[in-house]
């Protein structure tokens, strides 16, 4: 009896610790500014909400916030019966008509990206694809600020990249609209 009840204590500990160290990274914005986690590692960029914009369609709901620092931080929901496509970099590619999107890392659901416009200018984006019913994403970072927390992040694996980053966006990038909801893929239902 008393062996049964311990190996049942090390099976919970067990499923407690594997629960724990595959725990999925976030990205929220708080009254005192945004926090990234990625396993054991936080980063923290200080700066409040001026004004949010909700914006809705038929079957996604977005909340568009402009923040002190001049980025934008974007919470997407779909209704029921839909959900986000998983191709997370070609979603980015879409919302912000970009030529390119270059992915920097993604680990257990936060990748930080580079999405460069047609007219060459880059954005510096981190992106929340935990649950592909929501998106939560930060755009328009500083590269002085940017780097370090992409650096902070990856640790050893991290790798120089070019300078580069809209400051103060005076305008939202992302180009949501009822042509990208369901036709090119941001999109798709989850009853096929």
């Amino acid at each position: 009896m008393t062996r049964n009840i311990i190996i049942a204590i090390l099976i919970i500990i067990a499923i407690l610790l594997v629960a724990y160290y595959y725990k999925a990274s976030t990205l929220n914005l708080s009254d005192k500014g945004i926090t990234l986690k990625v396993k054991e590692k936080t980063v923290f960029f200080e700066t409040t909400r001026i004004q949010t914009t909700p914006i809705v369609f038929s079957n996604v709901d977005i909340m568009q916030s402009k923040l002190s620092d001049g980025t934008y931080f974007e919470v997407a929901t779909c209704e029921p019966l839909y959900e986000f496509n998983q191709n997370t970099k070609e979603l980015i590619k879409v919302l912000f008509e970009a030529k390119s999107v270059d992915t920097l890392f993604s680990i257990r659901g936060l990748s930080a990206m580079r999405v460069t416009l047609k007219n060459s200018q880059v954005i510096n984006l981190f992106i929340d694809d935990n649950d592909m019913k929501e998106l939560k994403f930060v755009y328009g970072i500083s590269y002085e600020t940017f780097s370090p927390a992409v650096k902070k992040l990856m640790g050893m694996n991290f790798k120089e990249f070019p300078v580069g980053g809209l400051f103060e966006l005076p305008v939202p990038m992302s180009k949501w609209s009822v042509i990208h909801n369901d036709f090119d893929g941001i999109i798709t239902s989850t009853d096929h």
